[in-house]
């Protein structure tokens, strides 16, 4: 027999700007404001749960934190040319060039920062920590888009 258990807390969110490749409005620097909840499957413990609600929470805080309130940049992406300065982060991204200070930065091993990664990537940080455990995140960057990956 299979349970699931699910967070929709809404202090697991993130405040993050990016900008994609396409289409053309995400080529402009942009933010969102990204809501994130995962649900996990798997049998019960000896405690009679899939996971307990306060650490599960506190492994999402854990994740989506250290990327709130930053500029998120893809280092994965063939489309950008990253150059560290000593204080600083000069991308340069078709025909624009940007440069940002190095603290308001974070750095993902993505090729992108769409939502569909951004899911992603916050799956496999929970699937190093619940390993055997199924794993479902959703990221939502407005009322009405989402993004689902599980495995």
């Amino acid at each position: 027999m299979v349970f699931k258990v699910r967070v929709e807390s809404a202090d697991a969110k993130f405040s993050a700007s990016h900008f994609l490749k396409e289409p053309l409005q995400c080529t402009r620097l942009h933010g969102h404001n990204y809501y994130v909840s995962v649900e996990i499957s798997d049998k019960l413990d000896k405690n009679h749960f899939v996971v307990d609600f306060t650490d599960l929470k506190e492994k999402i805080m854990s994740i989506v934190k250290p990327m709130d309130h930053y500029i998120l940049i893809p280092t994965n992406s063939d489309e950008l040319e990253i150059r560290e300065e000593k204080d600083s982060i000069e991308i340069t991204a078709s025909n624009k060039r940007y440069v940002f200070p190095r603290e308001d930065v974070f750095f993902l091993p993505l090729p992108a920062t769409t939502s569909e990664l951004l899911a992603k990537y916050i799956h496999s940080k929970l699937k190093e920590i619940y390993p055997k455990k199924k794993v479902l995140v959703k990221v939502r960057e407005s009322k009405s888009t989402m993004a689902v990956f599980e495995e």
